[in-house]
């Protein structure tokens, strides 16, 4: 008997460890994902867990699409919070409970939730004024999509079908952000990530990449000796004895200088060491010109590594990498980690990397989107913005939708709570 009851007790404890271990699942939202009529009197969104709650929160999300917010989040319960809010007449919204790097919905025992998305439109008010523009920039539209979209044929789109659900949206629509938010709807049909829209400055996405990266922001500090946040975007230390590591996970032009700076400061302090693992999988692009100067560190000659066919051009224009006339390039073994989350900018210095003589690409195959995007103004005020290239690589083939696969794949599993092996595989390449 004494027996039983000790293995009905350390079952018992197995499954509260296990219950406890469990991501958080989000029971139920106020309003409901995917309502097309939430009325406007609605001042609170509610989200709603089935387990106990840290104090913190992660909502996601920004631009025109993210709902005014009124006031602080608060949790009601420990599984219960609310996120107070002013809502618009004929908006759509997206609220983002928690993200691939914010993850502060976590359970009381510190597990965080998986990211997910609640999405919802409110009731359409009075049409505003404005109709004729909204007619003639719906006709820009057409002609920008038909004849200045670089990727038209390779993001195929029934647009036949999605001009006639869409049109008569866009010409009820009560202002031009309504307008804007409805044309990014539309749009997101293409899964293109350079789509988007302006009204106002403010940023109208079209497409959203949901990618898990195959990475842990929170592990990597415990896996690096030495971690050293040189900047928001760049860290460095060791991944091993005699192995450097240097992450950088942006090169949008906002942090421009600095964000270079930083990075060429860790290769010097690392510039002794037999080998450098430089890991971008949190890196989605932005300005290709930074990616060049740091990777100019790494070759003795010149390199061609990418080309791009513009609308309009016959022949592709080849891009080239320039060795650095500022110092002697990294004489060690080196490494790229890559991943999904690589885009655009993020790719270019993919394939500037494997212009290295030794160097190997790590990891799992990159999205796939290069497209140089132009802006297109519309009668009313937006602005879409549109592939104008077709990117390729050095021997000339398209990577748009393909993306760039690694020299060495590592599959992700999933869990990176206590490994890395993705890092791992690279120690093990590199420090041989």
């Amino acid at each position: 008997m004494k027996l039983e009851f000790l293995l009905s007790l350390v079952t018992s404890l197995a499954l509260q460890v296990s219950a406890q271990s469990a991501a958080p699942l989000v029971l139920k939202t106020q309003p409901t994902s995917g309502d097309q009529n939430v009325s406007t009197g609605l001042t609170e969104i509610i989200i709603t867990f089935d387990q106990d709650m840290a104090s913190s929160y992660s909502f996601t999300g920004g631009g025109p699409t993210f709902p005014k917010v009124a006031g602080k989040p608060v949790w009601r319960t420990p599984r219960e919070c609310v996120l107070p809010v002013l809502l618009e007449s004929g908006r759509s919204y997206t609220v983002g409970i928690n993200s691939a790097t914010q993850t502060n919905f976590k359970s009381s025992t510190g597990t965080p939730a998986d990211p997910s998305i609640l999405s919802f439109k409110t009731k359409a008010g009075v049409a505003a004024a404005g109709g004729n523009r909204h007619a003639e920039s719906i006709r820009q539209l057409r002609d920008a999509l038909d004849h200045r979209y670089s990727y038209r044929d390779v993001h195929r789109v029934d647009w036949a079908a999605a001009w006639q659900q869409f049109e008569p949206r866009l010409l009820a629509s009560t202002s031009a952000r309504d307008f804007a938010v409805t044309a990014g709807e539309m749009l997101a049909a293409t899964q293109d990530a350079h789509i988007w829209l302006t009204e106002a400055g403010q940023v109208i996405p079209a497409f959203q990449r949901k990618l898990t990266p195959n990475a842990s922001l929170r592990l990597l500090p415990k896996l690096i000796s030495g971690w050293s946040q040189r900047h928001p975007m760049v860290a460095s230390g060791n991944a091993a004895p005699d192995v450097g590591y240097i992450a950088i996970h942006s090169w949008e032009r906002k942090h421009g200088a600095a964000l270079v700076m930083a990075a060429l400061a860790a290769l010097s302090d690392l510039e002794a060491q037999p080998a450098l693992i430089i890991d971008v999988r949190f890196n989605s692009g932005g300005d290709e010109t930074l990616a060049r100067e740091f990777a100019g560190h790494f070759v003795t000659e010149r390199k061609l590594y990418a080309k791009h066919r513009s609308l309009g051009s016959t022949e592709p224009t080849d891009r080239w990498l320039e060795p650095s006339a500022s110092s002697k390039p990294f004489a060690g073994r080196v490494a790229v980690l890559m991943g999904p989350v690589n885009m655009s900018s993020a790719e270019a210095f993919l394939l500037m990397m494997r212009q290295v003589p030794g160097c190997r690409l790590i990891g799992q195959t990159s999205f796939g989107a290069s497209g140089n995007p132009q802006p297109h103004q519309l009668a009313n005020g937006v602005t879409v913005y549109l592939p104008s290239w077709n990117a390729m690589l050095p021997d000339g083939t398209s990577f748009e939708t393909r993306g760039i696969t690694p020299d060495v794949e590592v599959k992700y599993s999933g869990d990176m709570t206590a490994s890395d092996p993705v890092l791992t595989k690279a120690i093990e390449i590199v420090g041989k």
